[in-house]
């Protein structure tokens, strides 16, 4: 059953007004006059600082319909659907602007609701005319990356993506307090895009920009990585949750195989070395992508005295390579049980199966 939304929540006919009255003056306005526009704008914001703001919070979900396709020239691309939806205390909505000089994109500000009074605007970056969609496109709201983590001979491939129509498409979770019950952005409007609460934004793998070229690749297993708001321009309540990733074995011309849809983006690629003795201690060393300070190393699935790891410090964290060292300890027992080899684990998601060994 469906919250009731906030007393104070703008309801979508408030919405409707309230953005087509921000985005016709922001249009209507130039020089001075729009300077002075958005400044009574943030403004009248200004006075509502003890109200509670309403900002959107941005997820992406893990990539699916994932598929990899050889053409007879040898390219190779690899095409994929995403859905990003919103989780916050608000909609996410964006207001078309004034022309931008020379470029004739959009300039794009971000209404974020109030609990009360008047919304405040954001600056956001702009709206351009998407001739492959044939309807204007949020500039900067995604960035697709593949990330080879056990793949000798591969290298990071960027999607060339980055615009987007910004709509309600799918219901996610429609029990959040202000979720509409139906789609209320339902348009790649010139004027009005957004995303409502409990409401995502799916783009299916047959659209343009859903692919990215794995032409030059070699085989082998790569971490597809979506992140929404990339440059960090829009206002949301929690920037720490804008990344999903997949890690994906892909063999050419046309298998793709997933090996953990979890959305956690750190992967681990190697533990060298590999095995120890029971009533031992080694010092290891962890490869891998998406390690951050702080994260954990544990090992998992296999039977008999169980390593321990201990002293674990990140040593260095590049574009090209994360790295772990760690005292692993394994307790005496005489024998190792009857299957010591363990899953090596990275925080809650990165795993190497099967990688490290408990021998006598």
């Amino acid at each position: 059953m469906n919250k009731a939304p906030r007393a104070h929540r703008p309801q979508p006919a408030a919405i409707v007004g309230g953005a087509a009255m921000i985005s016709s003056s922001l249009r209507r306005n130039r020089g001075p006059w729009l300077a002075a526009a958005i400044v009574g704008a943030l403004s009248l914001s200004g006075t509502a600082a003890a109200q509670t703001a309403m900002p959107p919070n941005l997820i992406p979900l893990g990539v699916f319909d994932t598929t990899l396709a050889t053409d007879t020239g040898g390219r190779s691309t690899l095409r994929f659907s995403t859905t990003s939806w919103n989780g916050g205390a608000g909609p996410l909505e964006l207001a078309a602007g004034e022309v931008e000089t020379g470029s004739g994109k959009l300039r794009v500000y971000q209404v974020v609701y109030q609990s009360s009074g008047p919304p405040a605007l954001h600056f956001a970056g702009a709206f351009e005319y998407h001739p492959a969609h044939n309807h204007m496109h949020f500039n900067d709201f995604a960035l697709y990356t593949l990330q080879p983590v056990n793949a000798p001979g591969g290298s990071l491939r960027t999607g060339v993506k980055t615009t987007f129509c910004v709509m309600d498409t799918t219901a996610i979770n429609l029990g959040l307090q202000g979720a509409p019950a139906r789609a209320f952005y339902t348009q790649c409007g010139r004027d009005l895009q957004g995303i409502s609460v409990g409401w995502g934004d799916t783009y299916g793998a047959h659209l343009a920009g859903q692919e990215i070229d794995f032409t030059a690749n070699a085989d082998g297993i790569y971490q597809l990585k979506v992140e929404v708001d990339p440059k960090k321009v829009l206002v949301e309540n929690n920037e720490n949750d804008n990344v999903s990733c997949v890690l994906l074995n892909i063999k050419k011309p046309s298998t793709v195989s997933v090996l953990d849809s979890s959305g956690h983006c750190a992967s681990v690629a190697s533990i060298t070395p590999s095995s120890a003795r029971t009533g031992t201690s080694v010092q290891v060393s962890i490869t891998g992508y998406g390690f951050t300070a702080g994260m954990g190393v544990s090992f998992d699935g296999g039977t008999g005295p169980r390593p321990v790891a201990s002293n674990v410090q990140l040593t260095s964290n590049t574009e090209s390579v994360d790295r772990i060292t760690a005292t692993v300890t394994v307790p005496y027992k005489k024998q190792p049980g009857r299957n010591p080899v363990w899953n090596v684990r990275v925080g809650n998601g990165g795993v190497l199966a099967r990688g490290f060994t408990v021998t006598r």
